[in-house]
């Protein structure tokens, strides 16, 4: 579990009219604020280089029986006891949030009593999300239609939302989904031109829905004697949310795989229906021997992870073949450990704060005296197993890895055994060269419960890891 992070409470709300987009005060640190002249001015378009324009994803690619479950819009009043339920099955859900919903600007905004009392602005949840082991992915500031939307406002909406998203993101992954999967090409553009949004995968859209926000608001049925209940806003008819269930659970049968959106703020805003949802469909996919994991079955960019000179010369000093990752002091992170003239010793795995536009929290290797005194690490009789083995997804089944022709292929682990691989770094990518060797393993460095990869690389004394996502 990681530690929980500070709540959103500080962050003032937009004041937002009509389509003029507010700035928003910027959290305490070194940002500043962005001015709405600012967000909807056109843009100078750096003509180095040509666009990616970030094609949209899915996950039709994914092995049989693996599936990525997904909330938007959030957070809602339920959001939390959703979060904790799922948890408790120990599946490693992709919340998209939204800070703020606002009339008259956000798309599809819903009913109910407080239907502008949502997202983190107002329930500042995103930290206890990633404490219960979730991931957050971006869905805008105000859920906004993108496609066709002036591009400054496509800008203000991805970038003003992730730099509040930033702080909490601990496995280093900045995912983004476009409100409605409403996304074009002038939109890619935008992201692709901004450094601030360089490293957003997205959009990801999705392979399975079958309409839980329209469900918990309208009955369509062909029986809806059967199938629907007078519990909607102004107890007009619904769908049964067993019913919805169980069309969700249906379409997984005949689709066998990919990305399942959901929704933790229905339209019916401040209801429960999400998770009465959640609670018919989850027991049932168990069973049936799904698995679950990120929307985007890859590793981080691998980094660097010595933290300071005085860690990299003490790794250059160490045995490399006695070197291991163990949780030496139960912060429920692996440390680096190694042998050298002076014996056993350990670099803790640490969290330091992101700093100027990337607020991402940083995960490194520490190596002081201090530590290893307090610690008084000692060899253990047996290392931490070798090999490209470990838990990817959270789920306390041990999945493993391989080095294949092209590249880190990883499988993950059901209740029957191995599911079929896919490739989680491909052969020949920029931030792999060189830390792909014999070397590498399998060690939760960062503490969300799932094994991230890790290596020295082979030109020097460097200690590197690509994070779980």
């Amino acid at each position: 579990m990681v530690p929980l992070r500070p709540a959103l409470g500080t962050l003032s709300r937009g004041l937002l009219a009509g389509l003029a987009l507010a700035a928003c005060s910027a959290p305490p640190g070194d940002l500043e604020p962005l001015s709405h002249a600012a967000a909807t001015q056109p843009r100078a378009v750096a003509l180095h280089a040509p666009p990616r324009l970030h094609p949209q994803l899915d996950g039709r690619a994914f092995p049989d029986h693996v599936l990525a479950l997904t909330w938007d819009d959030g957070p809602d009043v339920s959001t939390l006891r959703l979060a904790g339920y799922l948890a408790e099955k120990r599946i490693s859900a992709t919340f998209f949030v939204v800070d703020e919903w606002a009339g008259n600007l956000s798309e599809e905004p819903g009913r109910g009593a407080h239907e502008f009392e949502t997202g983190y602005a107002f329930i500042p949840i995103l930290g206890d999300l990633v404490a219960l082991g979730h991931r957050l992915g971006n869905h805008t500031a105000n859920h906004v239609l993108l496609a066709s939307a002036n591009p400054g406002v496509v800008d203000f909406e991805l970038k003003e939302n992730q730099r509040r998203i930033d702080p909490f993101l601990i496995n280093e992954l900045r995912v983004f989904r476009s409100p409605g999967g409403a996304w074009d090409d002038d939109a890619g553009a935008v992201v692709d031109q901004d450094p601030a949004l360089d490293e957003l995968v997205g959009p990801v859209r999705w392979d399975i829905d079958r309409k839980d926000w329209e469900s918990s608001l309208y009955c369509r049925s062909d029986h809806p004697a059967f199938e629907c209940e007078p519990a909607a806003p102004g107890r007009q008819s619904r769908v049964r949310p067993e019913v919805t269930a169980r069309r969700y659970l249906d379409t997984i049968a005949k689709t066998g795989h990919g990305i399942v959106l959901f929704h933790d703020r229905v339209g019916d805003v401040g209801s429960d229906y999400a998770l009465r949802v959640a609670r018919h469909v989850v027991p049932e996919l168990e069973a049936r021997g799904y698995v679950f994991a990120s929307p985007v079955l890859t590793f981080s960019p691998f980094r660097g992870r010595a933290g300071d000179s005085l860690t990299t010369d003490w790794v250059a000093s160490l045995d490399r073949a006695s070197i291991t990752f163990i949780d030496v002091d139960g912060d429920g992170r692996a440390d680096l450990c190694g042998t050298d003239s002076a014996g056993f010793g350990c670099a803790r795995s640490v969290e330091r704060e992101g700093r100027g536009i990337d607020r991402r929290p940083e995960t490194f290797f520490e190596w002081t005296a201090s530590f290893n005194a307090s610690v008084r690490p000692t060899e253990p009789k047996t290392h931490a197993r070798p090999g490209l083995r470990g838990d990817l997804n959270g789920d306390g089944r041990e999945d493993e890895c391989h080095v294949t022709r092209d590249g880190v292929s990883c499988a993950l682990a059901g209740p029957r055994g191995l599911l079929g691989s896919s490739v989680w770094i491909a052969k020949g990518r920029n931030d792999a060269q060189g830390w792909m060797n014999d070397g590498m393993v399998l060690a939760d460095v960062n503490g969300d419960g799932r094994a991230d990869l890790c290596s020295l690389r082979d030109a020097d004394a460097d200690v590197g890891c690509a994070l779980a996502p």
